[in-house]
C-alpha cells in the first residue's frame, strides 16, 4: 500500500435506546509501518468551525491509542480486555473517558488496510454504549470504499 491513502472511519453506536447510530467519514491521509506498529495520520474538520484536529491512530493486534491535537486533545488508548480511562478535551470542557475494547481485529488484504474494534464506552463514569468501528485505508487512488 501507497503511503497516500483514503482513510473511511465507520462507527456503529449501540446506546440506551437500543436504537444504533452509524457514522461514517472519509479523510485523506498517510499510512506507514514502523516496527510492529501501523500507523494512520490524518487532519479531522471540526464541525462548524474553520479548525482541524491532527489525529494519529497507532495500532497493533493488541492495541490502538487514538491521539488528537488540536481544538480537541486526547489520548485514547483501546487494550484488548482492558478498561483504560482518558480525559477527552473539548473547547466546552473536558470529558472523562472510558473505554472497555473487546477485541482488534486487524486484516491486510492486497493494496487495503481494514481494522474492526469492539468496545464499551463510558462518559464521566457512565456508560453510555456499545461500539463497533471499522477502519479502512486505501491507496488514495483507489476510490471505491
Amino acid at each position: 500500500m501507497n503511503k497516500d491513502v483514503l482513510i473511511s472511519i465507520k462507527g456503529l453506536h449501540f446506546d440506551v435506546s437500543d436504537d444504533p447510530e452509524d457514522l461514517e467519514v472519509f479523510q485523506s491521509g498517510q499510512y506507514y509501518i514502523r516496527g510492529n506498529m501501523h500507523y494512520l495520520i490524518y487532519d479531522e474538520p471540526v464541525e462548524g468551525t474553520d479548525y482541524t484536529t491532527k489525529n494519529m491512530i497507532k495500532f497493533n493486534s493488541t492495541s490502538m491509542t487514538l491521539t488528537k491535537k488540536g481544538v480537541i486533545n486526547t489520548s485514547m488508548l483501546f487494550e484488548v480486555a482492558k478498561k483504560n480511562i482518558t480525559n477527552y478535551a473539548t473547547p466546552f470542557g473536558t470529558l472523562v473517558i472510558g473505554i472497555d475494547t473487546h477485541s482488534i481485529d486487524i486484516n491486510t488484504p492486497e493494496d487495503e488496510l481494514r481494522l474492526d474494534i469492539s468496545y464499551s464506552l463510558d462518559i464521566n463514569y457512565e456508560h453510555l454504549s456499545d461500539c463497533n468501528i471499522t477502519i479502512i485505508a486505501k491507496n488514495a487512488g483507489d476510490l471505491d470504499i
